[in-house]
């Protein structure tokens, strides 16, 4: 099966449990107050549109080490959706960012609402807190023996709790007075976004099938090296992409001064006059079209584009080399090889 066929078919299933999620959330919370049913409703149309990769990556680990499928690890499958719509309303907050997925973030839904910024940010603050709070819920009452149950918790919980260590080192990076490192960059993108996107999902999912630790290690050395090719190919899309396509900003990584491989190395390789243009321009708040073009220019006649370029590949060609260790099965190793340079070809 092609992963396209295969993201389809899981993706139908994960969406079916989301809906089916959702209704029961809104009766919860109108138990409490019917007054917070709009909220609700807002925090579950933030999990619409997406692609469903992680939930389905759920899936996925539990199939590569069990190689059959049960519907019981759908409800853990979209624990991790709910918490990246969760993470996702908080580091909007932090990134001042209007758009997600083409339409207002959350807490810019809720400050229109009310005419009111504060609001805003204070019930997108709380909607993300109880969004990570109910994913672990979810994988916590999954339908497995308490053992693997218990242990799929503990995996999930160390997930958010280094994602949200990546998080922070994220935006204090920008103001640490030292020389910036690319190891300091590297450490943001396994923590944030790595251990989220792929390792921790196919080892949840890997972990209710009852995998070992030398497995789960497998597993890591293909979601590690993997996630961070990712994330070097968001930040190309930051930096490069088309903002209709993305249906976020391309100019907001140059407002803000994120530290990425991209700035690192244009930094490093840049002429007096690119250096004192990138002092001028970056993480300076808005910018004209003319300036974002500037610093774009620099980015690629320093050499900056290709050699991300470069280093995305090396990245999953060394997550391929875990193949053979995590599945004799071919399908499987077609789906896992397909899904890596999917990572690195998409524009959204």
């Amino acid at each position: 099966m092609h992963l396209t066929t295969y993201i389809k078919q899981t993706a139908n299933q994960i969406n079916h449990t989301l809906d089916e999620f959702a209704i029961t959330l809104e009766q919860e919370v109108s138990l409490v107050s019917p007054y917070l049913s709009p909220l609700i409703t807002v925090l579950n149309q933030a999990s619409e549109g997406g692609k469903r990769i992680r939930a389905i990556l759920v899936v996925l680990g539990y199939e590569l080490y069990t190689n059959s499928f049960t519907t019981a690890i759908l409800k853990p499958a979209i624990a991790f959706e709910i918490f990246q719509t969760a993470i996702l309303v908080h580091d909007d907050i932090i990134d001042c960012s209007p758009l997600r997925r083409g339409k207002p973030t959350v807490y810019k839904q809720l400050e229109a609402s009310k005419n009111h910024a504060h609001y805003g940010v204070s019930q997108s603050i709380c909607l993300g807190d109880i969004g990570m709070i109910l994913a672990v819920r979810l994988v916590s009452t999954s339908n497995f023996e308490t053992e693997k149950r218990l242990k799929a918790v503990n995996s999930f919980v160390t997930t958010i709790l280094y994602t949200g260590i990546g998080e922070m080192l994220d935006v204090e990076l920008p103001y640490l007075p030292t020389t910036k490192e690319e190891a300091d960059v590297l450490a943001i993108y396994l923590h944030k976004t790595a251990h989220y996107t792929i390792t921790g999902a196919l080892q949840l999912g890997a972990i209710l099938g009852g995998a070992s630790d030398d497995y789960l290690a497998q597993l890591a050395v293909y979601g590690n090296n993997l996630g961070i090719a990712f994330q070097i190919q968001d930040d190309i899309l930051g930096m490069f992409g088309d903002e209709h396509q993305l249906g976020k900003s391309v100019v907001s990584d140059i407002e803000e001064g994120k530290i990425t491989l991209l700035y690192l190395y244009a930094l490093k390789k840049a002429t007096v006059a690119q250096k004192d243009l990138l002092a001028t321009l970056y993480g300076k708040g808005h910018l004209t079209l003319e300036q974002v073009q500037q610093v774009r220019a620099v980015f690629i006649s320093t050499g900056a584009l290709a050699y991300c370029e470069m280093q995305k590949e090396k990245y999953v060609q060394q997550a391929l080399v875990s193949l053979d260790t995590i599945t004799q099965h071919n399908g499987h190793q077609q789906l896992l090889r397909e899904l890596a340079f999917l990572m690195i070809q998409r524009k959204q």
